[in-house]
């Protein structure tokens, strides 16, 4: 028999390593990637994506823009907050992906956040033509066993709308599309779809996006959360190991832009309300009113610094100012919403036009802000006698 040579040898052994390793290369395939639920959601993402772009298909006029560019797309859902009969829709988010190539990375598959009881709903928006296809699904359409292998029904869809919501054609046909918005031609979604996919086209940068997912929609409140937390990172700066505790005595949707953009959550004790009515805003110091002649417009939150080297917090206490946006009343609170978000929008790079400092403060040794967030205190009031 002919003795293998050492070059063999070697070669021979190369392989074997070679084989052995290859599947340390590898991406895992998780636990909920085997399974058919994960697999049966993953296909009505797919059929609600196909089904949307042949809506739009047989709109005339549009078929040419489809498929033109690799982003052309804007998909919204709320998979993965609803559920069917307490099951998880999490794997329609991958079929959405594979059919649009939208991702979470490229910041063009939106997740709005939804109680698990509210229907389960896709919007695919077409960002060249401005149309909108809607899908919602009908539990009743479900398979039970969630099986990978049962073909989906045609009754998987209750609902399917087609309509275009770009802002200039909003503007321009207002009546229209105020009362297609009162029939609730997206399910009771289009103030959300609406607001935010006009946001997004026009350039919402990411901590907006986040923001707008986590409050379910897009408003000037919540874009006053978003200015406010904006000046309170590059106006008033953390140090090196220090940390804020936010308070707010007129809570508005600005809170949850505020909780995505500082991380304070009152889960890890950084986030205080207090809701503060108009009979305790009359009695609040001048300082604290500035000659406001409306609540919302006199003090509303007040952010606390602590600094890691002495231990102390400091902080300030804020108002927002509101803004004269120009925007005209179309007759539809959603478009009128529309124009002033881009408003803003155009402005959010400007936080400092839209915060004003009423006092600034250092509390004593010893004073936290939880000590001024307990049951019974006005921390206005508090703050006040402090500096006393």
């Amino acid at each position: 028999m002919k003795q293998r040579q050492p070059e063999d040898i070697r070669i021979t052994l190369l392989s074997i390593v070679l084989l052995l390793t290859a599947g340390m290369f590898l991406p895992p395939m998780t636990a909920a990637q085997q399974t058919d639920s994960y697999v049966y959601w993953r296909q009505i993402g797919i059929q609600a994506a196909r089904q949307a772009v042949g809506m739009m298909r047989d709109q005339e006029g549009i078929e040419s823009l489809l498929w033109s560019l690799s982003d052309d797309f804007i998909v919204l859902t709320n998979a993965g907050y609803a559920e069917i009969d307490g099951r998880g829709t999490m794997g329609a988010l991958d079929g959405l992906s594979s059919y649009l190539k939208v991702s979470r990375g490229d910041n063009d598959l939106i997740e709005v956040h939804s109680d698990a009881a509210w229907p389960l709903w896709f919007a695919v928006y077409h960002k060249n033509s401005g149309f909108c296809a809607y899908l919602q699904v009908d539990p009743a359409a479900i398979d039970p066993q969630e099986d990978r292998w049962a073909a989906l029904p045609e009754t998987l869809f209750a609902r399917q709308e087609l309509a275009r919501i770009d802002a200039a054609h909003l503007y321009a046909n207002a009546a229209e599309l105020s009362q297609k918005f009162n029939d609730k031609i997206f399910g009771g979604n289009e103030f959300r779809i609406v607001t935010i996919v006009n946001g997004k086209t026009a350039g919402a940068p990411l901590y907006a996006i986040r923001a707008f997912e986590f409050h379910d929609h897009y408003c000037m409140g919540v874009t006053s959360g978003l200015l406010m937390g904006r000046y309170i990172v590059e106006f008033f700066p953390l140090a090196s190991g220090g940390k804020y505790f936010v308070q707010t005595v007129q809570p508005w949707c600005k809170e949850d832009a505020l909780v995505v953009l500082l991380n304070t959550t009152p889960g890890k004790k950084g986030y205080a309300v207090s809701l503060a009515t108009d009979d305790d805003v009359a009695g609040w110091p001048d300082w604290a009113v500035d000659g406001a002649t409306r609540s919302m417009d006199a003090a509303t939150t007040i952010i606390y610094r602590l600094n890691p080297a002495s231990n102390r917090w400091d902080g300030q206490v804020l108002a927002f100012v509101w803004a004269n946006t120009g925007c005209p009343n179309h007759g539809d609170s959603t478009i009128n919403m529309v124009c002033n978000d881009l408003w803003y929008l155009a402005n959010i790079d400007r936080p400092e036009d839209f915060i004003k400092v009423l006092r600034e403060f250092e509390l004593p040794a010893g004073v936290t802000p939880q000590s001024l967030a307990r049951p019974g205190i006005d921390p206005i009031l508090a703050l006040d006698a402090l500096a006393q």
